[in-house]
């Protein structure tokens, strides 16, 4: 099933990606630049699904997250910052809070890719199956993948390495202090 999906990228590198890992899944993108008005420029091509880059500094990410919802409560909004970068768990909480469906890092490798994927048909609700020998044969293009080197991993084990990698936080060393100075 095809969907619209407008995308919104700090970085031209970041938004073709997008683009074409989109594009593999028969979706239309619409590339806007982020310093547009992105609300009016949703409201005028009415999109399924917006992606958009939060760490431009052109517009405040939450603020157009609630304007969003109140003018267009049928287009989830999925922020995207730098990749490699860890989402803390208050941000996230606090983009849907603001109106946001997901937070999710950037692309950067292929293994990210995939999960940022299903990241957002989850967030999209949408329910029909990604189309992974395409989206494989668009990273092979792009030189992000090969299949020689090795297969890519399953969604399903992506997901529960990625599951598991999340859980457990590291151990906490606490130590007793008074006045600045630790307390032996």
């Amino acid at each position: 099933m095809t969907k619209t999906v407008l995308v919104a990228q700090g970085q031209l590198l970041q938004a073709q990606l997008w683009k074409l890992v989109l594009e593999s899944q028969r979706h239309t993108v619409v590339l806007v630049s982020p310093q547009a008005d992105l609300v009016e420029v949703a409201a005028t091509h009415s999109p399924d699904l917006m992606v958009v880059d939060m760490t431009t500094g052109l517009f405040n990410p939450y603020a157009f997250c609630r304007e969003c919802r109140s003018r267009l409560p049928d287009i989830p909004v999925i922020l995207t910052h730098y990749p490699r970068r860890p989402i803390e768990p208050a941000e996230r909480r606090w983009a849907i809070y603001q109106g946001a469906a997901e937070v999710i890092p950037g692309l950067a490798e292929a293994d990210d890719i995939l999960h940022s994927l299903e990241q957002i048909y989850k967030a999209a609700r949408w329910s029909f199956p990604i189309d992974t020998e395409a989206l494989h044969a668009v990273l092979e293009q792009l030189g992000l993948w090969s299949e020689k080197d090795s297969p890519p991993p399953s969604p399903s084990v992506a997901t529960e390495e990625r599951q598991e990698q999340t859980a457990a936080p590291p151990p906490a060393n606490y130590r007793l202090m008074y006045r600045g100075r630790p307390v032996e």
